[in-house]
């Protein structure tokens, strides 16, 4: 009998333990900061985007392929990405861009961490933005 109730002891134990640390830390995340970075497709990048900072995070050679007209130019993958691009003021509302969408969401994940609270990243980069017809410079 006993070793039936230890057995259910480390039953009980192993389950309640289960959780995964990634459950824990996005909870943890989710209940500290109620920033996140807002997906906008490219027409709702196109209208919001003009009252604020445009980033591009893509490699110079991805560049010379064309950009979108005023926007800023600040390489996802230099060393020192996030050092400059907390040089940009807390208070703008920061519009970031890429090729696709995938560094531009977790540039702007960086920029939440670092306190900024207005940041939006453009859904399908600017692929989706030359498919819908808008314009490149």
């Amino acid at each position: 009998m006993r070793n039936f109730l230890s057995l259910i002891a480390l039953f009980i134990l192993l389950i309640s333990s289960c959780s995964s640390p990634k459950e824990e830390s996005q909870s943890t995340e989710t209940a500290n900061s109620s920033a996140s970075v807002e997906s906008l497709d490219p027409k709702e990048f196109s209208e919001k985007s003009q009252s604020g900072i445009i980033l591009d995070v893509r490699t110079p050679q991805e560049i010379t392929q064309g950009k979108i007209p005023g926007s800023l130019a600040l390489n996802f993958y230099e060393p020192d990405f996030l050092s400059k691009a907390t040089e940009l003021p807390k208070d703008s509302e920061i519009f970031i861009y890429c090729a696709v969408g995938a560094r531009s969401q977790e540039a702007g994940n960086l920029l939440i961490q670092q306190g900024y609270t207005k940041v939006y990243h453009l859904r399908g980069g600017i692929q989706a933005w030359s498919m819908s017809g808008l314009p490149i410079e």
